[in-house]
């Protein structure tokens, strides 16, 4: 069984240049260098806000949505919220903090789950395919995986959207390219890689609320 989230398909003119967005899009030499953290965030903010679950606040363009001229304003308002070190923006974390507070400045309450090196392929899969089944795109971290295949991949920020069961491959936004990857590969058990993952779920305002009275 195939199952593959609505991920925007963006334009320039007639033609179609992204199956999401493309951090070489910016105008700025570092945010094409490191940007893709804030292309992730973006990707999952057009998919939330298209699904008819409430969240339309996460994107709001002023024309289509999936014109390049309206993604690119979605993709550098995200920037702002995940500005990348001189080391990148390698922090599982530190993208689902940033993700929630953009969000929450525009009443949409979110809860993250994050998985850090996960070793029992089982339990990755599982926490994928949860999220694809619920609507929730997958924020996926790639550091120093081995894989001859994955060497461009490599300190990368990737938007799963979707899950192939009979092939055995995840599909994925990649700098605008929708790209599938075989997850024997990515989740080897007899090989040493790094790679995190980050979902969201909706939260209530009030159970954000009583969260914050808890921290504070």
């Amino acid at each position: 069984m195939q199952r593959e989230l609505p991920c925007p398909e963006i334009t320039s003119g007639q033609a179609v240049i992204g199956y999401g967005g493309n951090q070489e899009w910016f105008s700025g030499k570092f945010q094409r260098l490191a940007g893709c953290a804030s292309v992730t965030g973006s990707n999952i903010a057009a998919i939330y806000a298209a699904s008819g679950r409430g969240m339309e606040a996460l994107y709001q363009p002023e024309a289509d949505p999936c014109s390049q001229k309206e993604y690119l304003k979605l993709m550098e308002t995200m920037y702002g919220y995940m500005k990348p070190g001189f080391m990148g923006y390698p922090l599982i974390g530190r993208f689902a903090g940033d993700f929630i507070r953009y969000a929450k400045e525009r009443g949409v309450f979110l809860t993250a789950k994050k998985m850090f090196l996960p070793k029992d392929q089982k339990k990755a899969l599982d926490f994928i395919m949860d999220g694809i089944r619920a609507g929730d795109p997958i924020a996926f971290l790639i550091l120093r995986h081995p894989s001859s295949m994955l060497r461009e991949e490599n300190w990368h920020w990737v938007t799963i959207t979707g899950y192939d069961e009979e092939k055995r491959e995840l599909i994925w936004s990649n700098c605008g390219e929708r790209g599938k990857i075989s997850w024997d590969l990515l989740f080897d058990p007899n090989r040493k890689y790094y790679v995190g993952m980050v979902r969201f779920q909706q939260a209530s305002k009030k159970e954000e609320e009583l969260r914050g009275r808890h921290v504070g």
